[in-house]
């Protein structure tokens, strides 16, 4: 829920630098709650572990976008979040999953997603490895630009971080000195 939450403040900051309006904002936030849901069908062993996942187990997790996609299609009304649960691990060049879309044939909410979902993964402990520095995180963003991620995208989000740092989220005073 921590992850989900601060992918959705981060995720909702990007769409307003861009210009998504009102409903379009809504929408994303509540997408960026549902954009690991299919994570419930991934086995705890392999959400949990603490090494390397072997081959099954990497294309197993790499199925959680369509299994979230499966879930949230049981609710018509849910209907809207999908493309973004979707999509969120698609890449910019078209190298990502589930589909290999690339650049502007990924929906805008699954590319902001994407960004924000990254920056909080690489800047979180995990059990597998420490959480990287604002400065790793940004370097390993701007590397990735125009590859894994929307360059734009990448861009707002370094202009935010330079700015405000991890106050974004309201609970960790660290700036950037780039």
């Amino acid at each position: 829920m921590g992850h989900s939450s601060r992918v959705a403040i981060l995720s909702s900051r990007l769409g307003e630098k861009i210009g998504l309006n009102k409903t379009d904002l809504e929408d994303l936030e509540i997408s960026c709650m549902f954009h690991d849901i299919g994570k419930l069908r991934i086995p705890d062993a392999i959400l949990l572990k603490k090494g390397s996942l072997d081959t099954a187990e990497y294309r197993e997790i790499m199925k959680h976008p369509e299994y979230g996609a499966e879930i949230l299609r049981r609710a018509p009304t849910l209907h809207k979040y999908i493309p973004a649960v979707l999509h969120h691990h698609e890449w910019y060049n078209g190298k990502g999953y589930p589909y290999g879309l690339r650049a502007k044939e990924i929906p805008v909410s699954a590319s902001i997603i994407a960004v924000a979902d990254a920056f909080d993964a690489m800047t979180s402990s995990r059990p597998y490895r420490q959480g990287l520095s604002l400065k790793d995180a940004f370097d390993e963003l701007a590397y990735w630009a125009g590859k894994q991620f929307d360059p734009e995208i990448v861009k707002i989000l370094l202009e935010l971080l330079r700015k405000e740092g991890r106050t974004i989220f309201k609970h960790k005073q660290e700036r950037l000195t780039i």
